[in-house]
């Protein structure tokens, strides 16, 4: 199946349905209407008949495979894992014997080394209660080791090793964790979902989140009119004893809502703004779901609950998905397309990246899996630029888009290094751009060149 399209990093060449600039002087846009309810509901997505796990899921170290073809494999067992400090072990999502270990294509065309396992045996862990495990005494080290061990990874623009990323910046100062539910970017409802189905689960996470990062603040980012998950999780957390050291904020529904640059605003003082002395680590929903889980049950990264909708699929629904499943076994499990995609996209139609392979398989940390129409993408074919000025409206970065462009193709792209590391890839200035010009695209590639500029001088 044909996936199509430029880069839905950027989505360059079209725009997506349901959104308006914001004209208010500080970038970003609204949505026209809520976004569609994906009705099918939620349940547990099929076990896989043979699953392929990547054995680099993150930009970080390749790890080396433990098992070789023949073996045989229980559920969870550790298939991988690496001496690096940014390697992250992988585990066996489901029980079977190894059929390959080869590279294998990924969703956005690229290859890397995966472990290919066969269904076979029984299930260890499916389906049976697990026993949870006291953490309150257990030292940040402890626990940082347990995160390790799970593989858990902060899915987002840039995946990294969520373990690591909770030690950034306590040296200095105490940190500041925040949760994030404040997700505004159309389809991606997955964290609204885990945060509705196991609230007291997620605030534990962010409790454990906050112990790693040595610090006792927290506060909870909702999007205002959300009142389900807000409420959901306030009430998680009024029933420990963290609740009076955890701060919960309302933002507008406006996109992008979670910038950390918004955040830091929100949460510090404008003195502490000022200094940038202490750093502010987020999580999403996702992510303090699998802390949990590793911490207190035990277990590692194998799954995720990911939204599937778009106008293409006959049944827009939640589901809880196996690493490692076939794209195209996770659209067959919503009922299969009823026409079509112009585009399949794995993350949010604005930041997500364009499906090149639909056999590929589910990496960790892919909030989304979206097929969308014609006229929910509004494709349309480059045009010159109109000097229209709706880029620079909408950048909440405050850049001038198409102008950083020009600079990185003409003789002078120095000039415009500082504007581009400003440059967050939320996507608007291709959304709103009438000549279909693929800015952030191109931003992308002169974000990519400027930093192995850098590590080449360096």
């Amino acid at each position: 199946m044909d996936s199509g399209g430029t880069g839905a990093s950027g989505n360059g060449g079209m725009t997506i349905r349901g959104f308006a600039i914001r004209r208010n002087g500080i970038g970003g846009i609204r949505p026209l209407r809520e976004e569609r309810q994906l009705e099918g509901g939620f349940w547990n997505a099929a076990v896989p008949a043979v699953c392929v796990v990547p054995l680099q899921q993150h930009a970080g170290s390749l790890v080396s495979p433990l098992v070789r073809r023949g073996d045989l494999v229980r559920e969870e067992m550790l298939l991988a894992d690496g001496s690096g400090r940014f390697a992250l072990p992988v585990h066996a999502p489901v029980p079977g014997r190894v059929a390959t270990v080869g590279t294998t294509e990924l969703l956005d065309g690229t290859r890397s080394l995966a472990v290919q396992i066969e269904l076979s045996g029984e299930f260890d862990r499916l389906g049976r209660q697990r026993e949870g495990s006291p953490w309150e005494d257990l030292e940040p080290r402890e626990l940082t080791s347990l995160v390790r061990s799970a593989g858990i990874i902060l899915g987002g623009r840039s995946p990294v090793p969520l373990h690591l990323y909770l030690q950034r910046g306590r040296d200095v100062e105490p940190p500041v964790v925040v949760l994030d539910m404040a997700e505004t970017e159309p389809y991606l409802t997955a964290g609204r979902e885990i945060t509705l189905r196991y609230p007291l689960e997620v605030f534990t996470g962010l409790q454990i989140a906050a112990r790693i990062a040595r610090t006792g603040e927290c506060h909870v980012m909702a999007v205002r009119g959300d009142r389900g998950a807000y409420r959901a999780v306030r009430r998680a957390g009024s029933g420990t004893s963290w609740k009076r050291t955890v701060r919960f904020h309302r933002v507008a529904r406006r996109y992008p809502a979670n910038l950390h640059d918004q955040l830091y605003r929100r949460v510090f003082s404008p003195r502490e703004v000022r200094d940038q002395v202490r750093d502010l680590l987020v999580i999403d929903p996702a992510a303090a779901l699998a802390l949990y889980e590793a911490v207190v049950l035990g277990k590692p990264q194998t799954d995720q609950i990911v939204a599937v909708g778009g106008g293409a699929v006959k049944r827009p629904a939640h589901v809880r998905v196996k690493v490692g499943t076939p794209l195209a076994d996770i659209l067959a499990e919503c009922g299969g397309l009823r026409s079509e995609p112009a585009r399949i996209i794995a993350g949010g139609p604005l930041t997500g990246r364009v499906v090149r392979n639909i056999e590929a398989p589910l990496p960790k940390g892919v909030p989304a899996l979206l097929a969308l129409t014609g006229e929910d993408v509004r494709a349309g074919v480059e045009m010159p630029c109109l000097s229209c000025g709706a880029c620079l409206r909408a950048c909440p970065a405050g850049i001038f888009p198409i102008q950083v462009c020009n600079g990185l193709a003409g003789e002078a792209p120095a000039e415009v290094e500082a504007d581009l590391e400003r440059c967050v890839e939320c996507g608007l200035c291709a959304h709103v751009c009438p000549s279909r010009i693929p800015l952030v695209e191109r931003l992308r590639r002169g974000k990519i060149a400027l930093r192995r500029g850098q590590r080449e001088k360096a």
